[in-house]
Order: structure tokens, then C-alpha cells, then sequence
């Protein structure tokens, strides 16, 4: 791009000395032909530090050294006018290509790329031939002098310059029509002001110039012409702050959820950046979809669990009642019917019937110990009453240790909450009787924010584990059931058993 513009800056000096010199040319005219070549090198130097990735603006300089490459023609000097007749009509299949290529710098399809490259081949072929037919004293490589010759090739370059600009106005067109809103818009600067100046051109050749309107058309022409590089720039410099602000919508939006893309009329898209963006789009939002779809049924799932968990809790109270209420109370009956005919017949029994009823009575207090025992596993009944910190000191209590028990502030909590901790508490404290091989154990429990936290440690020989078949697997699941986490820590120091379970809603609170 520095290249070019060294050597477009030079050209164009050049050339605003040689038609200035040349005599035929208005001020005007001469103004404005060299301001529309500066332009098009300014504009093209903008575009290409806004967007050096993308060729649109060496295309932009291109059309402005091509401009003065035409006015090369101009020059007294033979070898110079023998390179510069080919490129009389240089800008044209420039312009064509960058009007086709604009805003992103590529040729979209196969057609406009023969189209251009038919352009390319025309304008200069039939420069060539130019060259060689006519009878002007400068052209070192001219073999016929016959104006007829020259006529025919001025003409065939008239119209091949016409097809072609024919061809680009109708893809022009076509884009336009089928293009969205926001293509529309970008591109009816450029459309409007080819357009207008095309008309512009036309009228004023058509009437010849001895019509008073044909001078005013041709300068409204040269005017808007002028216009056109910053046209061209507007365009780039908007595709640019569209395509950042498309960018901007997904990223922003990336990490808190997608769920809906806002469309700025004022972006650039053309099919394909549409069609990116729609699947872009799209994939972030079955992303979302599929992730809230997912955490909905892990709710659910957790919500199942904890349903479970709740209908296991209530099945323990009636087991637990029916054994208090039945089997035990039975049982307490035998035994009293029993003491009591030991007391009313016991001197006339013999003393083998009076032992037997003796062990038979032991028996069954026994059986009652152990009925209170496994009721009591089930669900302690202070557990119901009392709540959760009377129910573990009890616990510490029955236990054949020592049992440092620190209970914080704990209120009466859900049902589920306060089974689980205490079963937690409970299995642990077992554990460690059986095997940890020591006779103390830390117990800890406190509320604070939304978690009951629940900290039962040993200092025997470790080996704890929640692999296998072990109570504390089961007492994890159940855990979990809540929301919460239950972890074992075991090593030569001892064993440390933690859960950490989300507080319910106490009964009765709304």
C-alpha cells in the first residue's frame, strides 16, 4: 500500500501538470478529475489501516492510480504516450472490480469473476489495438494511419466499456433487490450515485455539446464521480462497526446466557455473514436450550430424590410407632402378666417352673431392649420431639466412649435435614467404635447461612472409606438426595467424617 501511494501521488502530479499544460481541458474539469484520483488514494489509504485485512482498500487506490494513468495520454513525449494510450481506459475495469468486490474485497461468484476478468481483457486488448491503428505522430508503434482504423477501435472500446458497465449495474441491481435491509443500505450510496451520474453522462453526450444542458450534465457527472471514493469509504468504515457490533452481541451475551439476538438494522450482512451468524446464533441457543433442559431435569431429579428421601423418613415414623405402639407394648403386657403369676403362684410352683419363668422374663426384657434399640435406629422419637441436638446427646450418651460433643445454635429444622444429619452422626460415631480402636471421638455440629455442617472425628488407626458397600456409601446418597456432600478423610491420624447438608424449612414455616 506505501508503493502504491508513493506512485499515485507521483502519477497524480503528473498528470495535473500534463492536462493542465495540454490547453483542452476546463479548470474545472482539470479540479476535479485530479480530486476525485486524490480521493480515491485517500480513501483507499483509510480503508486499508481500519481494515488491513481486508483488500477493499489497495482496490480504492488502484481506481485512483488508474485515473491518472489515463491522463498520461496527455504528454508530449512519444515513449510516454506509446505506454499510456493501452491505459486511456484504465479505471474502468478497476472501478467494475471494485464495485463488484465492495465491502469485502472478493469477487463472490464465478461470474463476476469472468465478468471482470473479461473487462481487464477487453479494455486493455482494445487499447492495444488502438495502438497500433492511427495517425497520431507520437505513437512509435502505430502501422496504419487510416482514421477509419482508429475510428473502428475508439468505437469497439466505447462499446466493450458499455457492456461491461452494463454487466456491473445489473449485478449491482441484483444485489440490491435480493440483498436485506441492511445490504440495501450500504450499498445505495454507491448504486445512487452510480446511477445518477451514469444518467448524467449519458444525457449530456446524447445531446451534443451545442445543447445548453449538456455541459451542466457532463459537470453534475464529474462532480458526483468526485464523490464516489467517499462513498466507497463510508461503506467500508460502517461494514466495519456492523461487523464489530455483531461480534460484540455474541461475546457479551456468550457468558451469561443467550436468549435472543438483537439485530442492528445499520449492519452490514451479506448471504453468507448471514447464514455464519444464523448458525453461530443458533448453536449458542441450542446451547442454552439444551442447558436449561438439562438442569430442569437435574431439579427434577433432586427434587425425586429428595421426595424419596422424605417418604423413607415417614415410613421409619410409622415403622418406629407401630413397634412402640405395638409389638413393644405387647410385649411389656408379657411380661407384667407373667410377673404377676410369678408373684400370685410362685410358692406353690416347683422351683424348675419358677426358674423357667424367671428366664422367660428375662428374655423378654431383653427382647424389649433390643425392640427399643432398633426402633430407636429407625427413627429416635426425641429425634421427632426434641429435634436434632438433643437427639445427638443422647446419642453421645448411649455410646460406650468418650464423646466430645459441641452443638452451635440450631434450630428445628426440616424432618429430612435433621434425620440425615443424625444418622450421619450416628454411623460415623458406630464406625469408630467397631473399628477406629480409640476411645475418644470429636463431635461437631453448627448451622450457619444456608448449610448444616456436621463433623464427627476419631483418632485411631483410619481405613474409613465410602467404597463399598459401607454405611456411609448409603448415607452419602442420601446426602446428596438433599443437595449436600459428605466426605471422609482417613489416615494413620484418625478418620474425619463431614456433611454438609442445605437447610430445609423448619415444619409449620411458610
Amino acid at each position: 500500500m506505501t508503493g502504491l501511494l508513493t506512485a499515485g501521488f507521483a502519477l497524480g502530479v503528473t498528470a495535473l501538470t500534463l492536462k493542465a499544460g495540454e490547453g483542452t481541458h476546463s479548470a474545472l474539469d482539470t479540479v476535479l478529475s485530479t480530486a476525485t484520483g486524490f480521493l480515491f488514494l485517500l480513501a483507499g489509504a483509510v480503508a486499508h489501516v481500519r481494515r488491513p485485512a481486508n483488500p477493499i482498500g489497495v482496490l480504492i487506490a488502484l481506481a485512483g492510480v488508474a485515473l491518472f494513468l489515463e491522463d498520461l495520454q496527455f504528454t508530449r513525449d512519444p515513449v510516454l504516450y506509446t505506454i499510456a494510450v493501452p491505459l486511456r481506459a484504465a479505471s474502468g475495469p478497476v472501478i467494475a472490480h471494485l464495485v463488484l468486490a465492495f465491502p469485502h474485497g472478493r469477487l463472490r461468484s464465478r461470474w463476476e469473476r469472468v465478468l471482470i476478468a473479461a473487462a481487464y481483457v477487453v479494455v486493455l486488448g482494445i487499447g492495444v489495438v488502438g495502438l497500433l491503428f492511427t495517425d497520431e505522430p507520437r505513437d512509435l508503434l502505430a502501422i496504419s494511419a487510416d482514421p477509419r482504423d482508429g475510428a473502428f477501435a475508439d468505437r469497439a472500446l466505447e462499446l466493450g466499456a458499455t457492456a461491461i458497465s452494463a454487466g456491473v449495474v445489473v449485478v449491482l441491481l441484483y444485489r440490491w433487490l435480493t440483498g436485506r435491509l441492511p445490504q440495501r443500505r450500504l450499498l445505495s450510496p454507491v448504486i445512487a450515485i452510480a446511477l445518477v451520474g451514469a444518467l448524467a453522462s449519458g444525457t449530456g453526450t446524447a445531446l451534443g455539446d451545442g445543447h445548453p444542458l449538456s455541459e451542466p450534465l457532463l459537470q453534475t457527472y464529474r462532480v458526483l464521480f468526485c464523490l464516489w471514493p467517499l462513498a466507497f469509504l463510508a461503506g467500508v468504515l460502517r461494514a466495519r462497526v456492523g461487523n464489530a457490533e455483531m461480534i460484540r452481541l455474541l461475546l457479551e451475551r456468550d457468558g451469561t446466557g443467550l436468549a435472543a439476538l438483537v439485530q442492528d438494522d445499520e449492519v452490514w450482512k451479506d448471504s453468507r455473514s448471514i447464514d455464519a451468524l444464523n448458525a453461530a446464533a443458533g448453536l449458542v441457543l441450542d446451547n442454552q436450550r439444551l442447558t436449561a433442559e438439562l438442569e430442569q431435569r437435574l431439579a427434577e431429579v433432586r427434587a425425586s430424590r429428595a421426595r424419596l428421601v422424605a417418604a423413607g423418613d415417614e415410613e421409619r415414623r410409622r415403622v418406629e410407632r407401630d413397634l412402640h405402639d405395638g409389638a413393644q407394648q405387647r410385649l411389656v403386657s408379657v411380661v407384667l402378666l407373667l410377673r404377676m403369676a410369678g408373684r400370685r403362684y410362685g410358692g406353690s410352683l416347683p422351683a424348675e417352673v419358677r426358674a423357667l419363668l424367671s428366664g422367660t422374663v428375662d428374655e423378654l426384657q431383653r427382647a424389649i431392649t433390643e425392640l427399643r434399640e432398633l426402633a430407636r435406629g429407625i427413627r429416635p422419637a426425641i429425634l421427632t420431639e426434641a429435634g436434632l441436638p438433643a437427639a445427638v446427646r443422647s446419642l453421645a450418651d448411649r455410646i460406650p466412649m468418650e464423646v466430645a460433643l459441641t452443638v452451635g445454635d440450631v434450630p428445628r429444622l426440616d424432618a429430612a435435614v435433621e434425620a440425615t444429619a443424625y444418622f450421619v452422626t450416628s454411623e460415623a460415631l458406630t464406625n469408630a467404635l467397631k473399628h477406629a480402636e480409640t476411645d475418644h471421638v470429636d463431635v461437631r455440629i453448627a448451622a450457619g447461612g444456608a448449610e448444616l455442617r456436621v463433623e464427627v472425628r476419631d483418632r485411631g488407626v483410619g481405613g474409613a472409606s465410602l467404597d463399598g458397600g459401607s454405611g456411609l456409601a448409603g448415607l452419602r446418597d442420601r446426602v446428596e438426595a438433599l443437595g449436600g456432600e459428605l466426605g471422609v478423610e482417613s489416615g494413620s491420624g484418625g478418620t474425619t467424617v463431614r456433611a454438609v447438608i442445605p437447610l430445609g424449612e423448619a415444619p409449620g414455616t411458610p
